[in-house]
């Protein structure tokens, strides 16, 4: 699963129409019907032979049998036992631990029913994922962030991906870490639920987004004179974000903006913003999959496409998916649906609001 940075620039999408026939799930009805199968898939069990064939991790050794037995007292947690993920993408596995020589970790997968895979997983430190943020392909200034809290000391973090055939439904996990003197801990039984794709009739539909102009982040610049001003990157002359939500769980979001950028040496002279004469476009689309949980009431969403419409050369596939958005809860008012997002960067904690209007 791909991980970002949260940076000054962030990205938006818009969702991908799904057009139906009078006889289909077009209706309301057959909307709210749609989404009531699409969450039931998620109770299913998902078989030990998808476990054995259907999950990757980056780095790691897959071994026939059973992990070594636990022979210590080392120390290991979990701050929760249950987990979500996503089709195509997976989940990251984060974990604690005081112990100071990790040496790597033992994974393996079972069903609901605790019948364990075949095989397991030997991951070593070096595989361990920090979580981070960063801008995938867009240079536009909506507040669509791409999530991942971060991790603090003492955390780790296994990124578990899947093919592209995962399906929706639960699994769990049996996790132990050792440490370089092969000191192996007691074990940790986590479970996982992977969403389905899509979940809720409420949110399908066009959706524009509110207020734009005015997530954009600023910069502070030290001026001639010593003094400092905090001044918007960008001066925006036109931006348009559109967004709509399909029952089959698709989406696609279209972008186009026009903008100029801050001048640094002529706003350093000046202690006053000015903006470069020349006028930035930018117009694209990003196409993927959203899945609502409907037990938290939170939205997830990942790209697998990138289409630049100024310049086709720059466009770009994510066959594995890049996750642009996770968890973020879900209000909805009439015509108006508000997403928050929190997230935690370097111990501290940031909330990132969407605020979009039915078109």
């Amino acid at each position: 699963m791909k991980i970002f940075k949260f940076t000054l620039i962030t990205v938006f999408f818009s969702f991908l129409t799904y057009s139906c026939s009078s006889d289909d799930t077009s209706s309301g009805g057959g909307e709210t019907e749609l989404a009531d199968q699409q969450n039931a898939l998620e109770e299913d069990i998902i078989a030990v032979s998808t476990l054995e064939s259907g999950i990757e991790i980056a780095g790691a050794i897959k071994n026939s049998g059973t992990p070594p037995q636990p022979n210590s007292d080392i120390n290991l947690n979990v701050a929760t036992s249950e987990f979500g993920a996503i089709q195509n993408t997976g989940f990251n596995l984060t974990f604690s631990t005081t112990e100071t020589e990790v040496a790597g970790a033992y994974l393996q997968f079972t069903d609901t029913g605790n019948t364990a895979a075949s095989s397991y997983f030997d991951i070593p430190v070096s595989s361990f994922n920090q979580a981070r943020r960063t801008k995938v392909k867009s240079t536009t200034r909506s507040s669509f962030v791409k999530n991942n809290a971060s991790l603090i000391d003492g955390d780790y973090q296994i990124d578990i991906d899947f093919d592209d055939t995962f399906p929706p439904g639960k699994f769990c996990g049996i996790l132990c870490i050792y440490d370089s003197q092969n000191n192996i801990s007691q074990p940790i039984t986590i479970c996982i639920e992977v969403e389905a794709w899509g979940g809720n009739a409420s949110l399908l539909g066009t959706w524009i987004e509110s207020d734009v102009s005015e997530d954009n982040d600023t910069t502070q610049v030290t001026c001639n004179n010593d003094s400092q001003i905090n001044v918007p990157y960008d001066e925006i002359i036109n931006e348009e974000v559109i967004a709509t939500f399909s029952s089959n769980g698709s989406f696609e979001v279209n972008i186009n903006e026009e903008y100029k950028m801050l001048d640094y040496l002529a706003t350093a002279e000046s202690c006053s913003a000015i903006y470069s004469d020349q006028i930035t476009k930018d117009n694209h689309k990003e196409i993927g999959k959203w899945a609502y949980n409907e037990d938290d009431n939170t939205l997830s969403i990942v790209a697998f496409s990138f289409i630049d419409l100024l310049n086709p050369d720059e466009s770009e596939e994510f066959p594995e998916g890049e996750l642009l958005l996770q968890s973020a809860k879900v209000q909805l008012n009439g015509n108006t649906l508000v997403l928050t997002e929190t997230y935690t960067e370097e111990g501290e904690t940031f909330t990132e609001i969407i605020t979009l209007t039915r078109k």
